[in-house]
């Protein structure tokens, strides 16, 4: 248990570093990859398997950049599926101390249960006088310094296509609707709503008004009404070379990150309970399989494949084999 824990920690810290460079905060480059970051889902997933000190604080410094760009109604939206809500008010707290972004107060209108307070970053001691801001909600950990080293959001890279959007559109629906169509081409309200975190009648109102601007599309089906954009009428908005193999720049794909990041909490409860570690293989099987039979059925289906009648240690390491593999 305690090697699997280290590998997945590893891999998960590395795939959010991965995740943030490309959105500006200073770091290692890596490839460009082909699909749109969610940045309110990469933000509460750090807020629960982020917290290691340099990037949790590069993190911290790129809001304090970039903190315009996410949206709060949907940050909070998700916040009640995942994340450390308290960590992610004690980072409110610290950008609201700036006028612009005294927006992020919204976040601190409920106070942070205190009973116990605990170390925000695993195994790394305080040393000297704790973070007030910090200490408040529950979490100990030295001052905050920010480096002021991050960038804005580049978009002309296919992963910050959201932020671009947004950019574009404003911070409303309409910059998730876009991307969303563009990406996979079609939706209904219901449908769209699940998966972008907004409230059904905030996606019906938006879709309609877009639709009345003559450039997004509509026809019932049965008992819904979908909606579409032509795609080719909007490659303006590609401004990146085209990837290996393509003879044009394509639009980015919309990925379910709230699932995956739900996914990987999970398991990464599981890896750190105490009384598993000695527990026989056949146990720590059934544990991993009640944790996951809490997650979306869709996201088990098209990414967790466990060989057929894996049992024991072997059905563990086809399940974090799995997920090792989304990562990378």
């Amino acid at each position: 248990m305690n090697a699997s824990r280290d590998r997945f920690q590893d891999h998960v810290l590395g795939f959010l570093w991965r995740q943030w460079s490309a959105l500006g905060v200073a770091g290692q480059s890596h490839p460009v990859d082909c699909w749109m970051i969610d940045p309110e889902a990469l933000l509460l997933a750090t807020t629960s398997l982020g917290r290691d000190p340099r990037l949790f604080d590069e993190v911290l410094d790129w809001l304090n950049i970039n903190g315009q760009f996410i949206n709060l109604q949907r940050l909070q939206n998700l916040g009640q599926r995942f994340g450390e809500l308290t960590v992610l008010r004690a980072m409110a707290a610290h950008l609201a101390r700036r006028s612009v972004h005294s927006k992020w107060k919204t976040l601190l209108r409920e106070k942070s249960p205190v009973a116990d307070s605990r170390l925000l970053f695993p195994g790394v001691p305080v040393i000297g006088s704790p973070d007030e801001l910090f200490a408040r909600h529950g979490w100990l950990r030295g001052p905050v310094k920010l480096r002021q080293l991050s960038q804005p959001a580049d978009p002309h890279r296919p992963t910050n296509f959201l932020i671009k959007l947004r950019a574009l559109f404003g911070m409303q629906a309409r910059a998730e609707v876009m991307a969303y169509l563009l990406a996979v081409e079609s939706g209904h309200p219901g449908e769209m709503a699940e998966r972008l975190a907004y409230f059904p009648r905030t996606l019906q109102t938006t879709l309609n008004d877009l639709a009345r601007s003559g450039h997004l599309q509509s026809r019932r089906e049965g008992q819904e009404k979908r909606f579409w954009l032509r795609r080719d009428d909007w490659r303006f908005l590609l401004t990146w070379t085209a990837g290996a193999g393509e003879s044009a720049p394509e639009f980015p794909r919309w990925v379910d990150w709230a699932s995956l990041f739900i996914a990987l909490e999970s398991v990464a409860r599981f890896l750190n309970r105490s009384d598993l570690e000695r527990a026989s293989p056949a146990v720590q099987a059934i544990e991993l399989r009640a944790c996951l039979d809490t997650l979306a059925p869709a996201f088990l289906r098209e990414n967790i494949h466990v060989p057929p009648g894996a049992t024991g240690a072997a059905y563990v390491k086809a399940v974090l084999g799995d997920l090792l593999r989304i990562l990378k």
